[in-house]
């Protein structure tokens, strides 16, 4: 347990136990579509990789990591939210102290919401990964709804249940700093039963100079190998293996990956009805709608 000003902040490394099971209450309210949701299941074979034999497998493969649930509640025990992440030194960021997370799930209590809470747990995360690794920096990534590669079904139940619009949940977003990664984010399946997830954006909070493709490729090479496929092969997976191989070979060429300030775009878009008129088309993502508008 911690405390982060007037925030008791509590973490876990296994999927048992109340800590866990606080996180896990939450997150079940606030995440609705079912490809980018874990379930239990997922979460108690994700933490195990944290122990035993098969944690010094990964770190073998792909060097130190941990993933960590966490809430955050006030002192008379209101919760306040609660969040998931894989994170993980990056040792190819030569010469600087830098760790890489991917924030798989952050939500905010519903009744908590307006009072700047997802700005504190942002600072919790960044401050967690900062002591667990001893590190200067921290590069958060996360996964964030693309409004126009959504489907309409999808679009309504999420912005219902967030109590928000995606076109405003972005904007939230950028004002935390995020940044969208201009690479074609797929996320794979989670498990045998789900599909992967093209409707999504790949973002990171930290950055705001285009990232060497060797600092992604690793971070992806982890994210994919511990926490979406859970130890299994990488190299056997259809859709993280193609964009690993990708990004290898910009690294090999010393490429680098923009990333995209989506502000303009979004201070004159108030919904996206209004993009197809605005544009000229309508655009099948979020990338593409920011090229078109700086064009």
């Amino acid at each position: 347990m911690a405390e982060q000003g007037d925030l008791i902040v509590r973490q876990t490394d296994i999927g048992e136990g109340a800590v866990f099971d606080r996180f896990f209450a939450g997150y079940d309210r606030a995440f609705v579509l079912p490809d980018e949701k874990e379930d239990r299941d997922g979460f108690i074979a994700c933490l195990a990789l944290n122990h035993g034999t098969e944690k010094a497998r990964l770190t073998a493969l792909y060097g130190e990591f941990r993933e960590i649930c966490l809430t955050v509640d006030e002192p008379d025990g209101t919760h306040v939210g609660g969040a998931n992440l894989i994170a993980a030194p990056l040792p190819e960021a030569a010469g600087r102290s830098i760790a890489t997370a991917n924030l798989n799930y952050l939500y905010v209590d519903p009744a908590q919401r307006g009072r700047g809470r997802l700005k504190q747990l942002v600072a919790i995360v960044r401050d967690t990964i900062r002591d667990m690794f001893g590190v200067d920096e921290v590069l958060i990534f996360l996964e964030q709804n693309d409004p126009f590669a959504m489907s309409e079904e999808a679009y309504a139940l999420d912005s219902s249940v967030a109590g928000v619009d995606q076109i405003d949940r972005l904007r939230i977003w950028t004002k935390q700093g995020a940044r969208i990664v201009d690479w074609r984010y797929i996320q794979p399946a989670l498990t045998p039963a789900h599909e992967p997830d093209d409707g999504l954006l790949y973002a990171v909070i930290g950055a705001d100079t285009p990232l060497p493709a060797c600092w992604l490729a690793a971070h992806l090479r982890r994210f994919y190998g511990i926490s979406v496929l859970k130890g299994a092969p990488i190299d056997a997976d259809p859709v993280a293996w193609p964009q690993i191989v990708a990004l290898d070979a910009d690294c090999a060429g010393g490429a680098t990956i923009a990333l995209l300030d989506p502000s303009p775009l979004l201070a004159v878009l108030p919904n996206r009805d209004a993009a197809t008129e605005m544009l000229g088309q309508t655009p099948p993502n979020l990338l593409d709608a920011i090229r078109t508008f700086a064009r």
